[in-house]
């Protein structure tokens, strides 16, 4: 009896470190303190893509140019993508490219994007050329210059064709151009002025005229440019804002100056008023989203 007792006990004991010893081999307990290594490396990986992606242009980048970016593997990629639009950081639009969205740009006061603001702006160039029967215009601020980024052909037999979408002109040169600049706070208004300098020399103007020019909109409320840029053609512009007020944008129309003098000036005027306030609401009320890059944004015949 007290043999097969001491080979019971022999057998309990071994059996214990037999488990002690299937213990440790687990990897409990090295997975409890990789935990946080893990999450930081999650996090890492988050800030890496969200960084890729906005650094990208429209329209944004593929998961497979992602994953290749960043030497992840494609289903990690898709994993973390999923993610960030769940949380709303990302959108990704029916081309299947993947952008910061709207909203996380908004929470970090950061302005709209040109996709976003082309969209809301489509009804109001629409409507303008449509009224005026001339050119209408949308344009943004890019560094020291206007990029117009959108366009719409009116039907009258002479249009003003002078500026492609794509096209840049210094800030101050041309009627949506001059509405970027006239609406900037003061400060910075002269500071932009200022650093036109030197860069002027193919146009018909200099930086004191478009101080004179900037100081004559905001008093009307629009900008009016007869043979400004072009002898024989005027163009006529109006901010447009965010929803906290900062100018993101400008709508402009241009004809040969008989069509934009006299009661068709006084049309123009009122158009243009209200085609900035349909763009406004359009952007308050979140136009834009999701985003269809299919759509060509009414650019059809244009040089790019």
């Amino acid at each position: 009896m007290m043999k097969e007792a001491n080979k019971k006990s022999q057998g309990q004991t071994g059996g214990g470190s037999g488990g002690q010893s299937g213990a440790s081999s687990s990897p409990a307990p090295s997975s409890s303190e990789d935990t946080p290594g893990k999450a930081m490396m999650g996090v890492t990986r988050a800030v890496a893509v969200l960084r890729l992606i906005g650094a990208a242009p429209e329209p944004g980048l593929r998961s497979r140019d992602i994953s290749e970016a960043l030497d992840m593997h494609k289903t990690s990629t898709s994993r973390m993508l999923s993610t960030l639009i769940g949380l709303g950081v990302v959108d990704r639009d029916r081309n299947r490219c993947y952008r910061i969205s709207d909203d996380f740009r908004a929470s970090f006061g950061t302005p709209l994007t040109t996709t976003r603001l082309r969209q809301a702006a489509r009804p109001a160039l629409g409507m303008l050329s449509e009224r005026l029967e001339d050119v209408a215009f949308l344009s943004v601020p890019n560094g020291l210059d206007s990029l117009c980024v959108s366009r719409n052909i009116g039907s009258y037999p002479i249009q003003a064709l002078s500026l492609n979408v794509g096209g840049r002109r210094p800030l101050g040169v041309g009627a949506g151009s001059l509405a970027l600049l006239a609406w900037e706070q003061e400060g910075e208004r002269n500071r932009l002025i200022e650093m036109q300098r030197g860069r002027l020399g193919k146009y018909r103007v200099d930086v004191e005229d478009i101080a004179v020019a900037v100081e004559q909109a905001r008093a009307d409320g629009y900008t009016d440019l007869p043979s400004f840029v072009v002898q024989g053609m005027t163009g006529m512009g109006m901010p447009v804002r965010d929803p906290s007020g900062v100018v993101v944008g400008a709508l402009s129309v241009a004809a040969i100056s008989e069509r934009l003098g006299g009661s068709r000036r006084d049309l123009a005027v009122s158009a243009l008023q209200e085609a900035a306030a349909m763009v406004e609401e359009q952007l308050a009320a979140g136009a834009g989203r999701p985003v269809d890059q299919n759509d060509n944004d009414g650019r059809d015949g244009e040089a790019v």
